[in-house]
């Protein structure tokens, strides 16, 4: 008897692992012939979705092309919010459905669509493409290049790659519509970043005159027609004491990338309840003492329980969450502790040997981003949620005020919302999705 328990326990073991390993890989409606690469300067490859609902749909050629790009951690799937491929759906779309989504075909087969952006802009007539920056993705939309990378790489490599592979598949000026590190990188690309050296082991970031003109709607294969930023930081939100800085900064010093996907990918979904329902208590304590700055806790409140559905909430986790560079935690919370956005501290001849960033001085041969907002030039829709978390509306609004101004910039704070659910949560189909597609029709 107990052999045989044996036996069955070691089977289940096993078609367990079996299980654990088979659905990372996961990538619901992602035919091959919707797929596209393209390879960075530094021969990283990335990997692009053009957006249609399913295979039987056609892609909107000749229209508009727009670029959706995550933040941190996420990969496309953000703005890709669907039914997974063998599950049920268990949304219920609310009663007071947005205009644009009453009566529609897709929404009614899959309600799960109704919180995408993706869908949305399609729907609208856009050519919608998804990207997802090295390290990030499921099979087969998995980018290569995870790493300890910077945000300067994502900005000077994957960037460029990225808007020249679609240009030239379209024939048109894309516009770039970036969530949080999505639009932050987007401000690096468009003051005309580059390292001074084609190797950058040892280079410092500055910013190409030329490039900058051509990104900004000039000419060339790198120019962008406009910017959606939304909820982009500049300097994020939170303070980090001194004494956690004493831990942080060692382990953030070593250059790798942490993998969340055999995680995320298995326990994600179940997870999704228990945490939505911490995050609740968490809020309801945290409005009671009046919304103090935490500092790196601000991270609690990143989603907002009230304005999510359930189910979107479990796909969020299950399906989105991929991983994060130690060198962009660092990046971003150099920025955190010295109030300036900086290229990655450990830029530059010997500065490699740093461990914890240096004070910010005049002459230090850093190129600060947050100095140069003003090379910005193009047209910007900047949209901000109303929580101070990692973000707050007043940074946001900091980018809008220091880019030069263009006639066409407008800036949004959307109330009753958190960083994540801005872009997924349940009021974003009737006031996030309308002002991104009038404003990009108004171009």
């Amino acid at each position: 008897m107990r052999k045989k328990a044996t036996r069955l326990m070691a089977l289940f073991l096993a078609a367990t692992l079996a299980f654990l390993l088979a659905v990372p890989g996961w990538e619901a409606g992602a035919a091959t012939q919707d797929l596209y690469t393209t390879v960075t300067a530094d021969g990283v490859q990335l990997t692009l979705k053009r957006y249609r609902p399913d295979q039987q749909s056609a892609f909107r050629s000749g229209k508009q092309p727009v670029i959706l790009m995550s933040g941190i951690l996420c990969n496309h799937n953000f703005f890709d919010v669907r039914t997974p491929e063998g599950e049920s759906c268990g949304v219920k779309l609310p009663p007071d459905i947005a205009d644009w989504a009453k009566h529609d075909p897709y929404i009614k087969a899959d309600p799960m669509r109704y919180y995408s952006l993706a869908y949305y802009l399609w729907d609208q007539g856009f050519d919608v493409w998804l990207a997802n920056y090295r390290g990030e993705g499921r099979e087969p939309m998995r980018s290569g290049g995870a790493g300890g990378y910077a945000i300067d790489e994502l900005a000077i490599y994957d960037m460029p790659a990225i808007v020249t592979k679609v240009r030239s598949l379209t024939g048109k000026k894309p516009v770039w519509i970036g969530h949080s590190m999505g639009s932050t990188m987007a401000y690096m690309y468009l003051e005309g970043a580059k390292f001074s050296s084609s190797l950058n082991a040892d280079s410092h970031v500055v910013s190409d005159t030329l490039l900058a003109s051509q990104r900004n709607n000039g000419l060339g294969s790198q120019a962008l027609k406009a910017l959606v930023d939304l909820d982009g930081p500049v300097i994020p939100g939170g303070s980090i004491p001194a004494l956690l800085q004493v831990l942080l900064w060692p382990a953030l010093s070593i250059p790798l990338y942490l993998d969340l996907r055999p995680i995320t990918a298995n326990l994600g979904g179940m997870a999704a309840d228990p945490l939505m329902a911490l995050e609740s208590m968490a809020q309801y304590l945290w409005g009671m003492v009046g919304y103090p700055d935490l500092g790196l806790l601000n991270l609690l409140f990143l989603i907002d329980p009230a304005n999510m559905d359930a189910n979107v909430s479990r796909y969020f986790f299950q399906y989105v969450l991929d991983g994060v560079s130690t060198r962009v935690v660092a990046q971003f919370a150099d920025a955190i502790v010295n109030g300036k956005l900086r290229e990655d501290y450990r830029n530059g001849a010997l500065n490699g040997l740093l461990v914890s960033p240096p004070a910010p001085a005049a002459g230090d041969g850093y190129y600060y981003y947050s100095q140069n907002l003003s090379k910005i030039k193009l047209p910007a829709l900047v949209i901000a949620d109303s929580t101070h978390d990692i973000t707050n509306p007043e940074d946001v609004k900091g980018f809008y005020d220091k880019k030069t101004r263009n006639s066409k910039d407008k800036f949004y704070v959307i109330s009753g919302t958190a960083h994540v659910d801005l872009v997924v949560g349940l009021n974003a189909p009737k006031e996030l999705y309308p002002k991104i597609g009038n404003w990009l029709k108004s171009l």
